[in-house]
């Protein structure tokens, strides 16, 4: 049980925002395998237009020196410029572009995306204190829905205090138990002051979306998210034992195997998805599509001055003016996404075998460093 907390683990960043209520080359470890991913990572007839094949040769040089393994894509305007593939399946058949992969953290911005949505259409305020949706909650009188995105509630990670005892295979009784936990214990700061990376907060907000929609957190998000965008090939961790697809794409199944006591990551690290999907949903996000545009920009605007990376509602700042999140699974799975509007790019990156968080941290960097610098 203890591995399923480490599922909706992330990188320590930061958080604030005013809200809603206000305006404003080859791998030598495996030459065979990176053989084949150069192989299948071949870019589409559209790609070649965009991208010379030198600078497709410096960015698989780059993964390959890092030993990535797992898949990665970049587009810019319509086009899928670069696709990266390396490493194999549980029954070990090579990775393709299409498998779907556990994003962990990074589907903080789903949720995220939710509250906004949900403030768009006046159903909720980011103003509103916890206590109208948690009233027997001691500390809810003073902490505010945009404390909970900012990360700035004070609330301490239920990963470090919830006993695991605590879970079992009823979801309902599962989120109950972690919420009475959350709610037991007394504040690391006060809301509104600080920035700490708790997956609570998120966790938290997943039952907002859940009370004010009137309908479970995981079919809202398939409702107005998913069906819209037809991304047909996402869901959640939980599925991931019915789904052979996604079972034979993750390199460690077993990690997942907690999945049987269903309800902790619920909000902080719970979606499956794969590159096509992710571009769907980030071009869906930032465009227009699901939220509205100034919805977006609430989301990524006023980061939290107490955060070193500028933590917004559920995305932070990223190289060359981008935005994007990251999540891992210790100790074998991560992903990045990284959305840029202004110049039109989105990448995204999951890996099924890993070194950390700082190393899906810096595939942005290490892609777009050579992306952007031959342009």
């Amino acid at each position: 049980m203890k591995k399923l907390f480490a599922l909706v683990l992330s990188a320590v960043m930061i958080a604030a925002f005013a809200g809603c209520g206000s305006k404003t080359a080859s791998n030598t470890e495996n030459t065979s395998t990176a053989e084949t991913s150069a192989t299948e990572a071949q870019p589409t007839q559209a790609t070649q237009a965009t991208l010379s094949a030198d600078v497709k040769t410096k960015l698989d040089q780059a993964l390959a020196k890092e030993k990535f393994k797992g898949v990665a894509q970049i587009t810019k305007g319509d086009d899928i410029i670069y696709q990266y593939v390396n490493g194999d399946d549980d029954n070990g058949k090579p990775l393709t572009i299409d498998s779907s992969l556990p994003i962990a953290s990074v589907s903080k911005q789903f949720c995220a995306a939710a509250v906004i949505k949900l403030c768009d259409e006046n159903k909720l305020s980011v103003d509103d204190t916890l206590d109208k949706y948690f009233p027997d909650y001691k500390n809810g009188k003073k902490i505010k829905i945009k404390d909970l995105l900012t990360m700035s509630s004070g609330i301490p990670n239920y990963n470090a205090f919830l006993d695991p005892s605590m879970l079992g295979t009823n979801e309902e009784e599962n989120i109950k138990n972690i919420k009475e936990a959350i709610f037991g214990e007394d504040l690391n700061s006060e809301p509104g002051n600080d920035y700490e990376y708790s997956n609570s907060n998120f966790f938290l907000l997943a039952d907002i979306v859940n009370q004010v929609s009137g309908v479970p957190y995981h079919d809202y998000l398939r409702k107005n998210f998913f069906e819209p965008l037809e991304m047909t090939h996402t869901g959640f961790v939980e599925e991931i034992p019915e789904n052979q697809d996604w079972a034979s794409a993750l390199s460690k199944t077993e990690l997942m195997s907690e999945t049987s006591a269903p309800g902790p990551a619920r909000g902080c690290g719970d979606i499956v998805t794969n590159a096509a999907d992710m571009d769907k949903w980030m071009r869906g996000l930032s465009g227009g599509k699901i939220i509205s545009s100034e919805a977006y920009k609430q989301m990524t605007g006023n980061p939290n001055p107490n955060s070193s990376n500028g933590y917004s509602y559920g995305l932070w700042q990223m190289p060359f003016d981008g935005m994007g999140h990251v999540g891992q699974i210790e100790p074998h799975f991560g992903a990045v996404d990284y959305l840029n509007t202004d110049r039109g790019v989105y990448l995204f990156a999951a890996a099924n075998t890993m070194r950390g968080l700082s190393f899906v941290e810096q595939i942005p960097q290490t892609l777009l460093n050579i992306l952007f610098d031959n342009e």
